[in-house]
């Protein structure tokens, strides 16, 4: 076909100059053949052009010619296109490619309209494999241009293969919009930033500040930050960062769109380290859950759960600071320590949760006496701590001392309940008696003490007698285990006699420590740490057992039905096993039950008054004697009385002492002998120091007596010794 066309363009090329040597002067013939010559040369790159070319002659739709790649691309010889209108060619060759290009073609014509159209057509073409049975897609772009030669109009089409660039494309297109599926459906946000302005993000950071779409592009990253401060100090921080290399991150509580607040961790890179400014790429890691539980776990370290005040740690980090800041401005800090008064009664009687109610109150009272003066602090339980800073002395705490025990004048209500409480306060202070923590909490803690000592709701400073008797406090704690391992402790017995015949009729057993360094130790002195240091419950075991043996020897000794009365810890009663205790000490010593007396306080009646009457009757049902200590100095409730149906009431000596010479306290022991009488219980009383005032007993018709008169306490070889006198005598 390409041979036919060389063959008839020379046989045109010879009758063009052949007519033009007969009928044009020779002087033109040189501009001709050199016409000609530019014709063949543009000719020979339409030929071996790879962009197919077509002339199209728009009245009568005529291809007037075509070059090679046409051909090739149509897969006709010239002789079927050249001439031929394209309706004509479309009917005779039915391909894929002639009717997808030629039909595009004739569109192009009715556009007579339009000049300079591109256009982009496409076709499936089967693959060379044979019998492969599949089809690849070819595509074609076609621009056309009008043109009017000698009054007739023509269409020139040039065209050209795209199929590589379409399918370039199609893989751009296809990673683009999987970059965007990747970025938009990233779990953080991302931006790109240029001189702080956001020029693109993904959607996850509009929806994490609460933006519309495409809606922060163009702005400041000045709209993420709570102030201009915090702008520029993480700018600063970042980019310095950035300048020298290196990959920044920051966390930052970051403004959202609807003036709500959010934690971020942004971590940024710079495209160009030598200007991080000019271009830079962040991540935005949502983290405002993790800090809000790493907020509340904080906050639950430093604080207390009940109460919500800061806690010991945290009290103990701010002292210290205040303790270096006081240190540089020579001012003084004091540490105050403060317990409520009497809580656990109190406790015991309204309950648990109003018990935790109570002390809700307390704090909240408490925090707003003191103010932005100090810091308050629960300590533990019932306890408080207060800090008082950059003080000129120890007693310019007065005034706030005054504020706070303002706040126990008023009642506190609790569940349908009104209740009054008191406070002691104990003051230590820097750098008068300590210079760190450790020492000024000991030191208030001891003056807190003195001042329950001292009566309660009240306040001590810390004073050098005072370390003196918590170091011998402290003494005794430590000496306790070693007194009841070594047999340190002693039992010496106070008689009790019928005070009609004073016959003999048994003692009460008293506890002493005859420590091997510092000779006797008072019970006054050892009982309370006893029983704050729970060391009660196993020397209260000892005693009972102790007790029990020293009643025996009395019964083999003389004593007809002889009674040991063994006075009872409130809290042995409580929490140590005292059924069990007694129940073994009694077997043990092979005596009746009857013959050992406990003695309650009133105090421990109500205390859980419920268990306590459970425990009241399993030991009366085991055959045990039960009387109430120190009867008139407590609660002293009739209801009390009815209820646990003790055998006897021992009067306190503190009404007995005096009883010659004051009349109310003989008002008050006459009231309690003939009460006890009308309910069916004895009395005993204690602390008769003369005869007058035994004989004053007798008058008033008291059962027993017991006190220095009658005899002070002895050991146990003495008192049986006493029980051979009292016997003889009575012989």
């Amino acid at each position: 076909m390409a041979k036919q066309c060389d063959d008839k363009w020379a046989n045109q090329r010879r009758q063009t100059i052949g007519l033009g040597e007969r009928s044009v002067r020779k002087n033109y013939y040189p501009q001709l053949k050199r016409n000609v010559e530019r014709i063949e040369r543009f000719r020979a790159l339409l030929e071996f052009t790879s962009d197919f070319v077509l002339l199209i002659n728009i009245q009568n739709q005529e291809i007037c010619d075509v070059n090679k790649a046409t051909l090739t691309l149509l897969n006709l010889d010239e002789d079927t296109l050249v001439g031929k209108p394209i309706d004509v060619i479309l009917e005779e060759h039915h391909n894929n490619v002639v009717q997808v290009v030629l039909s595009r073609l004739k569109n192009l014509l009715l556009e007579t309209e339009r000049d300079n159209v591109t256009c982009e057509v496409h076709y499936d073409e089967k693959d060379d494999l044979k019998d492969s049975g599949k089809f690849s897609r070819q595509w074609l772009e076609l621009s056309s241009r009008q043109a009017r030669v000698e009054g007739e109009y023509y269409m020139t089409v040039v065209g050209r293969n795209i199929t590589d660039r379409k399918q370039h494309e199609e893989v751009l297109n296809s990673l683009i919009k999987e970059k965007e599926a990747l970025l938009d459906n990233a779990l953080v946000g991302l931006a790109w930033i240029k001189d702080r302005i956001i020029v693109s993000c993904n959607k996850k950071l509009e929806e994490m500040l609460g933006y519309r779409e495409e809606s922060i592009v163009g702005c400041s990253t000045r709209i993420l930050y709570e102030s201009d401060e915090a702008f520029n100090d993480f700018g600063q921080e970042a980019y310095q960062a950035l300048a020298s290399g290196k990959t920044y991150t920051g966390t930052i509580k970051l403004a959202k769109l609807g003036g709500e607040h959010m934690w971020c961790q942004l971590t940024g890179n710079a495209i160009d380290p030598s200007n991080p400014q000019n271009s830079s790429v962040w991540i935005f890691n949502d983290i405002h859950e993790h800090m809000l539980i790493e907020e509340k776990a904080r906050f639950l370290s430093q604080h207390d759960t009940l109460t919500g005040l800061p806690n010991l740690r945290f009290l103990e980090d701010q002292l210290n600071h205040i303790i270096n800041q006081c240190r540089k401005e020579n001012k003084v800090a004091t540490l105050l320590n403060l317990d409520l008064d009497r809580f656990k009664n109190v406790n015991d009687v309204i309950g648990y949760n109003c018990g935790n109610d109570l002390l809700k109150k307390v704090a909240k009272r408490l925090q707003k006496s003191v103010g932005e003066q100090g810091i308050v602090c629960r300590h533990s339980g019932d306890e408080f701590l207060v800090v008082l800073g950059c003080l000129t002395d120890k007693e310019s705490c007065l005034p706030v001392l005054s504020q706070i025990f303002s706040i126990f004048r008023e009642d506190f209500k609790i569940g349908g309940q009104e209740l009054t409480l008191s406070c002691s306060l104990g003051i230590s202070s820097f750098p008068h008696d300590g210079e760190d923590f450790e020492t000024l909490l000991n030191k208030a803690n001891i003056a807190m003490y003195q001042a329950k000592d001292a009566g309660r709701n009240t306040y001590c400073f810390f004073s050098s007698e005072m370390n003196k008797v918590a170091e011998e406090t402290l003494m005794i704690a430590f000496g306790l285990h070693k007194a009841l391992e070594f047999g340190q402790f002693q039992l010496h017995y106070q008689p009790q006699i019928d005070i009609n015949t004073e016959r003999l009729l048994g003692g009460e057993a008293l506890i002493r420590w005859n420590h091997p360094e510092f000779g006797m130790i008072s019970p006054n002195k050892f009982i309370p740490v006893a029983e704050n240091t729970g060391m009660i419950i196993p020397i209260g075991e000892w005693v009972i057992q102790e007790a029990c043996k020293e009643v025996k020897k009395w019964q083999k000794n003389g004593l007809i039905n002889p009674v040991i009365a063994v006075n009872l810890s409130a809290i042995q009663f409580t929490h140590g096993d005292i059924e069990k205790t007694a129940y073994q000490a009694i077997k043990q010593a092979d005596i009746s039950p009857e013959m050992l007396e406990l003695e309650l306080t009133e105090s421990i009646i109500i205390r859980d008054a419920e268990n306590v009457l459970a425990k009241v009757k399993r030991l009366q049902l085991m055959g045990c004697k039960l009387s109430i200590d120190d009867f008139g100095t407590g609660y002293s409730s009739l209801a009390y009385l009815k209820r646990f149906a003790v055998d006897k009431l021992k009067i306190d000596q503190a009404f007995v002492r005096d009883l010659n010479e004051n009349q109310d306290d003989a008002v008050i022991v006459r009231t309690i002998i003939q009460m006890a009488k009308n309910l069916g219980l004895k009395t005993i009383a204690e602390g008769i120091e003369s005869k007058e005032i035994l004989e004053l007993l007798k008058l008033y018709r008291c059962d027993e007596a017991q006190g220095y008169y009658i005899s002070k306490p002895m050991s146990g070889e003495a008192f049986i010794d006493y029980i051979h006198s009292c016997c003889t005598e009575s012989k």
